[in-house]
This record gives C-alpha cells, sequence and structure tokens, in this order.
C-alpha cells in the first residue's frame, strides 16, 4: 500500500511540474520604483487590464521586475528572466534600460516588446526588440518644428533636457535643433541637469531672466518638468512650455497647478470617443479608481498584442510576424503600424494642457 502510495504522489508531482512547464511566462519589464516610477506603475496597471481578461491566462504566468530606471537594474532582471525561462518580456519603459538590455538579446530567444521607448538609437536595428512608441526621429522633428514656426509662430526656443535618460534626450535635443534651425528658427541654448544633484531648478533659467526665450522645451520626467514651469511662472516669464509625452501624467498636473496650464505638448492621439476606449476606461476606473493615463493605454495595448500573438508563437511563427498580425486587432491605437524592424508609426497630434488634462488641438503633420 505504501509503495502504490509512493507511486501516486511521484506520478502527481510529476504531472504539475509538467502543467508548470507548459505554461507560456511572460515577463514585465518596468520602472517601478525611483524618479521615473510613475512611468512603469500606469504601464503596468493598462497591462494588467489586459492579462486579466485573457481568456487563456491560466496557460501563463506573469512574472513582474522592477529596472530601478537604471541600466544596472534592468541587466539584473534580465538575468533574472532568462534563469526562469521567460522568453517574451513587455517592456522596458525608459530608453536609458532599453539601450543597457537590447544587447543582451543577442544570441538568445528573447523579445522585447517595449510600450514606451522612443530612442532613435535603437531604430532601424534587426534585433529582438519592438516597441509601440514611435521613435524620435527626424521626420518627427520636421514636423514639431514646423508646427511651431508655421502654426504657434515661434522661433526662439531654449531646450532643457534630463541628462540621466540620455539616450532618449540627447537624440531629440539634437533632431529637434537641427530641423528648427533649417526653418529659420533660433536654438539659444540646449542645457542638462540632474535632478539628484540638488542644485535649484531656478538655476536653469535665471540666464534668461533679461530676455526670454518664446518657448523652453523640456524633456524630463513629469515632476522636473512641473518644478521648472513653476520656476518659469514665478519668475514672470512670458514664455510657452513644451512637454514631452514623457512628462504627460497625473504628477504633472498635481505638481504644476496653475503653472502647467497652457503648456504644449505633441503626441499621438488617442480616439476617447470611440466604445472600445469607453469599455476599456471604465474597465480601468472600476480596477483602479482613476482615469487611464497614456502609458496605461501604451501598457495595455503592448500586452493585449502579445497574448494575442502566443497562438500564433506556438505554431513556431517568428516574434515579428506575431506581433504585427496581432496588431492588426488593435481597437485603441488606431492608424498604427510597424516597419520592417518593429518600429512603430502613429500620426503626430498638437495637444495643450487645461483643467488638468492635454486637450487634443488637432494633427502636426
Amino acid at each position: 500500500m505504501l509503495r502504490i502510495l509512493l507511486i501516486l504522489t511521484l506520478c502527481l508531482s510529476i504531472s504539475g511540474c509538467m502543467k508548470q512547464e507548459d505554461k507560456t511566462k511572460i515577463g514585465f519589464l518596468g520602472t517601478m520604483s525611483g524618479r521615473y516610477s510613475d512611468i512603469g506603475q500606469d504601464t503596468l496597471k493598462g497591462a494588467m487590464l489586459a492579462y486579466d481578461v485573457f481568456p487563456d491566462k491560466k496557460s501563463t504566468e506573469l512574472i513582474v521586475k522592477d529596472d530601478t530606471g537604471t541600466a544596472s537594474g534592468g541587466l539584473t532582471a534580465m538575468n533574472y528572466f532568462e534563469s526562469a525561462d521567460v522568453r517574451y518580456i513587455i517592456g522596458p519603459d525608459i530608453s536609458t534600460v532599453a539601450t543597457a538590455v537590447t544587447p543582451y538579446l543577442d544570441g538568445r530567444y528573447m523579445f522585447l516588446l517595449s510600450p514606451t521607448v522612443s530612442t532613435t538609437e535603437l531604430a532601424g536595428k534587426d534585433d529582438h526588440f519592438m516597441r509601440t512608441m514611435p521613435h524620435n526621429s527626424r521626420r518627427q522633428a520636421e514636423n514639431i518644428s514646423k508646427y511651431l514656426i508655421n502654426k504657434l509662430h515661434i522661433k526662439d526656443m531654449v531646450i532643457i533636457y534630463d541628462s540621466r535618460n540620455s539616450s532618449y534626450s540627447t537624440d531629440i535635443a539634437k533632431n529637434v535643433s537641427e530641423a528648427f534651425v533649417n526653418r529659420g528658427g533660433r536654438v539659444r541654448d540646449i542645457r542638462n541637469f540632474n535632478p539628484e544633484s540638488g542644485e535649484s531648478m531656478y538655476k536653469l533659467i535665471e540666464q534668461d531672466k533679461n530676455n526670454p526665450p518664446q518657448l523652453y522645451y523640456l524633456l524630463s520626467s513629469a515632476m522636473d518638468s512641473a518644478l521648472i514651469c513653476w520656476q518659469i511662472k514665478k519668475a514672470g516669464y512670458g514664455s510657452k512650455v513644451l512637454v514631452r509625452a514623457w512628462a504627460a501624467t497625473e504628477e504633472f498636473f498635481r505638481f504644476g497647478g496653475e503653472a502647467v496650464d497652457g503648456t504644449y505638448m505633441f503626441d499621438y492621439y488617442i480616439d476617447t470617443a470611440t466604445p472600445a476606449y469607453k469599455s476599456f476606461q471604465a474597465a480601468y476606473v472600476k480596477k483602479y479608481k482613476k482615469d487611464p493615463s497614456i502609458f496605461s493605454i501604451y501598457g495595455h495595448e503592448c500586452m493585449y498584442m502579445l497574448l494575442n500573438a502566443l497562438p500564433d508563437l506556438n505554431k513556431g511563427a517568428s516574434f515579428y510576424d506575431a506581433v504585427s498580425a496581432s496588431a492588426k486587432k488593435l481597437t485603441l491605437l488606431t492608424d498604427f503600424s510597424f516597419d520592417e524592424y518593429g518600429d512603430s508609426y502613429i500620426p503626430l497630434n498638437f495637444f495643450e494642457a487645461k483643467n488638468n488634462r492635454f486637450e487634443r488641438k488637432g494633427p502636426a503633420e
């Protein structure tokens, strides 16, 4: 009898192991702590909303790792994913982490699908990296410069960027500067700062007190962009402010208050009047008690694409082919497509901050 029980126990143990091994492990690599954690947390919330309603969720296992917004944190997470046999990963959120971890994929059967990384450093490469956020291309810079000069009549700017996420910010600063100058504009200065240095944000604009620029272009996080906006307002400058989608989170309005009213942004349009968006928003509010941010949407769409690509992946399709086919079923991101390298394209639009939100003013190309 004892022998029979031992055999049954062994069989059940092996069966359990087999069921565990049959599960497809999905990784989520995001900045969950540190100064950029608002992006990672919002992205994860959107991703979880898609994961929760996936019909075949029991056949998968989701593993979430915090990259702390650093290259070293990202590499540590990738080591863990490899040891856990995770092949498909949503993330990372920020460019500094992405440029560090993407080379890790070389020679490994591992793939990244990033919701929000937009550095041009990873564009046009045949690698294991795809993304839903369009990269900071020259075309984007041309469209932004054309709109600023022709529609908003701005011909004078200062660019300020966060040096800690230089993989993201320096290529934007370079491309926009060249495009703006080529169209007859003037870039007075390009200034960088490190939020952890302890220096006053006022020092970034102090030298302009006798002749403020028409526009400050801020390439920085939500909190830092809001703090710089306050310094501009307190100094009494009449300058307009342009921020990136990087700053377009709840924190930007929470820290910025009235100082961020009228801020400009160029981003990609999500039609909030569609039944698909209303259903997504209702589910998000029910689960998290607040409206989704743009990062929540991108996180949701990334997870949706990956989960719905699994059947094709399990049949042997390439990661690119499977995800590209799944992308055709998206309902929140419209006019969306991947190029041959897995870089996405979405038409650019112009937005202005009003009443604690960014309102779409129209297409920018």
